[in-house]
């Protein structure tokens, strides 16, 4: 399993408070803070359906061990030795991933190391990116049982909204309407369902993950 933490927040919104306030077309009497609550409201919504970080970030991503490599399933008895496979790279899990800083782990002491940047290659060109382990790298060994591993990286489109592609600007922004216009009425059921449109506009910026199973496991023993 893996945890995400944020390390350092984006420094502004992808649409700003005046953006936000002449797409709902708002008198100067209404609270900025109100509005402000309704454009995160609608980034983290859009973060969380896309699997992206918009604006760049810094986050720590942790885990527990290295995925073992899928196996078929067999029936009855196999003779040899029992040997476990890793999979030789890590998915970081926030997109895109622009570089990372450095890798630590951690040994049943809770002592802190690094792992050296020569065992590992940053695929930043693939979405998800990847950690890759280099022909003669090794993972480390000894790994404490929970939150062994802490990657930390930056993530996002850029540091200014001009950055974030557009069809995501617009679907914040017609999201912050649709809550806005709705505002008290998210206590009824069912509560309102936001215009399928928005969706649509994210679905080509949307992470796909495959390959998941409920037999891949991560497993400490070797060098987990």
């Amino acid at each position: 399993m893996s945890g995400l933490e944020e390390v350092t927040g984006p420094a502004v919104e992808p649409i700003s408070r005046i953006e936000a306030r002449e797409h709902l077309r708002l008198d100067d009497d209404v609270d900025d803070a109100q509005v402000r609550a309704y454009v995160l409201a609608a980034r983290i919504w859009a973060e969380n359906y896309t699997g992206r970080a918009l604006i760049t970030r810094t986050v720590a991503q942790y885990l527990d061990a290295f995925a073992e490599v899928e196996q078929p399933l067999w029936e009855g008895w196999k003779t040899g030795p029992n040997i476990v496979n890793y999979q030789n790279f890590i998915e970081l899990a926030l997109a895109p991933a622009i570089s990372v800083a450095h890798i630590k782990y951690f040994t049943d002491d809770d002592t802190e190391h690094t792992w050296a940047a020569s065992n590992y290659y940053v695929d930043t060109v693939r979405s998800p990116a990847r950690i890759v382990l280099r022909d003669g790298g090794s993972y480390p060994t000894s790994l404490r049982a929970a939150n062994g591993l802490k990657i930390t990286y930056d993530a996002g489109y850029g540091a200014t909204p001009q950055l974030v592609p557009e069809p995501i600007r617009v679907a914040m922004l017609q999201y912050t309407a649709f809550i806005y216009e709705h505002r008290g009425d998210f206590e009824r059921f069912p509560p309102p369902q936001p215009p399928k449109v928005l969706t649509q506009l994210l679905q080509p910026y949307q992470i796909m993950r495959f390959g998941s199973s409920p037999y891949g496991t991560l497993v400490r023993s070797g060098i987990g």
